[in-house]
């Protein structure tokens, strides 16, 4: 009988920095009034689906916290896992009530099924290994994974049309996968029974429960 396969660390795409605090507070604090907008109606549509959160809350990827403290009123206590230790530094004093860890996607230190909600905000889209990462956010997952990533080829046209990573065709330099609505339903669809993907353009947003 084969052995099944053991859970591997990912780290960060080839080429990519490991010290990246800033980059964060550059997104969010951004002047663009258009882009304030869609990040307002995004960080909305994402109240709407999280609801009343209790439980144990782990969030993947917690970067500075940015995304975390819109998502969850003041004081919600959490766990942040975060692979790049200036982010992680940064995200700790800025969200008391959280325990931000240090840690891999690929190999989540946390037991099976010990988390209510799993959250991952654009996160997979970073990693080279994103499957991996989906199916460890799975085995922690004990009730409900919300996850969201860039919708594309929009996001990469919006960056272009407002003179953004040109050269680049108007993609991050750190992303290395691109999701569309089927994709991601299709990623999170081996680990968990039902999927619901919501647009929230350039986002999308996937609601996923009863893992397997």
């Amino acid at each position: 009988m084969t052995a099944p396969e053991r859970p591997r660390s990912i780290g960060l795409a080839p080429g990519l920095d490991d010290a990246a605090a800033g980059q964060d507070a550059a997104k969010y604090g951004t002047s663009n009034p258009v882009v304030q907008k869609l990040l307002a109606r995004w960080m909305g549509t994402m109240h709407t689906i999280l609801g009343d959160t209790t439980g144990v809350v782990v969030d993947i990827g917690i970067g500075e916290g940015f995304a975390l403290e819109r998502m969850f009123p003041e004081h919600t206590p959490a766990i942040g896992l975060e692979y790049r230790h200036d982010k992680a530094l940064v995200a700790s004093q800025k969200l008391p009530a959280v325990s931000v860890v240090r840690g891999d996607a690929g190999v989540l230190p946390f037991p099976d099924r010990s988390a209510d909600l799993v959250t991952s905000i654009e996160v997979l889209e970073h990693l080279p290994g994103y499957e991996q990462a989906v199916a460890e956010m799975a085995r922690i997952c004990g009730g409900r994974l919300v996850v969201s990533v860039p919708w594309e080829p929009w996001f990469r046209l919006g960056n272009l049309g407002r003179g953004k990573n040109v050269k680049r065709m108007g993609n991050d330099p750190e992303h290395v996968n691109f999701f569309n609505p089927r994709k991601l339903r299709s990623a999170l669809g081996l680990h968990f029974d039902e999927v619901k993907v919501t647009k929230a353009f350039p986002w999308i947003i996937a609601e996923a429960s009863q893992p397997r």
